[in-house]
């Protein structure tokens, strides 16, 4: 019941079309302009580093907006546990995002398939499960900080603290996987004939422990926050 409200929330106030929007013209910006792989890929990682921090900063003003609302004040009253809010919000923002970085994911593939004949399809895959589970990362960092922050101040500190993980990632070697944000830097550096298909597992294992915790930190934060 909070996962549909939620989505009907975004639906209402056109932070779903964004969302997707965000992800999908990731991928349609890559489509529409060919290139040589290293360059299709740089553009598929950059632009899905952005949508990442796209749907935290959306994430965070969601919540946010709903705790200075009132309404999740008023679902908490009628025996909607704050766990249960979290989850639900948590749910429907992760399905909508996850369904756009498949999108993009796709059209990236189609792309890079055209100017490459040895691109190794399962590498790419796994890859790319390791973006998505960063960009729950992202949206896991987005509703902890609409927890504990309102307004503009809770997208501007989303906004700083998922750029800070992916700058981390991508200018600092050496990070490895457990930086949220490496899968993007080795999505960017796949090239024909590379076959890693365990880097992408790891990063992905790493983002979803990281996502989990945050999430943990977030319910304890929302038991205590003022609703």
């Amino acid at each position: 019941m909070v996962t549909r409200l939620a989505v009907r929330e975004l639906w209402i106030t056109f932070r779903l079309l964004a969302l997707i929007a965000g992800f999908i013209g990731v991928g349609a910006l890559v489509a529409l302009l060919p290139a040589p792989l290293p360059t299709v890929m740089e553009r598929l990682a950059l632009g899905l580093g952005a949508a990442s921090i796209l749907a935290g900063a959306l994430s965070a003003w969601s919540f946010a907006d709903e705790r200075a609302r009132g309404r999740a004040a008023w679902l908490v009253t009628r025996s909607v546990s704050r766990g249960t809010l979290l989850g639900g919000w948590f749910a429907a923002l992760a399905s909508l995002a996850l369904a756009g970085t498949a999108v993009a994911g796709l059209l990236g593939w189609l792309t890079a398939s055209a100017v490459s004949l040895r691109l190794d399809a399962g590498t790419f895959a796994t890859l790319l499960v390791g973006v998505a589970a960063t960009v729950l990362v992202a949206i896991a960092v987005g509703l902890l900080i609409g927890t504990l922050l309102r307004g503009p101040l809770a997208v501007a500190a989303t906004v700083a603290i998922v750029a800070s993980l992916g700058a981390l990632a991508w200018l600092v070697p050496g990070t490895g996987e457990l930086v949220p944000g490496a899968a993007m830097v080795d999505l960017a550096a796949l090239r024909e004939g590379a076959t890693a298909p365990v880097a992408g597992l790891r990063a992905a294992g790493a983002a979803l422990v990281g996502a989990a915790l945050l999430l943990v930190v977030a319910r304890l934060v929302l038991e205590r926050a003022e609703l």
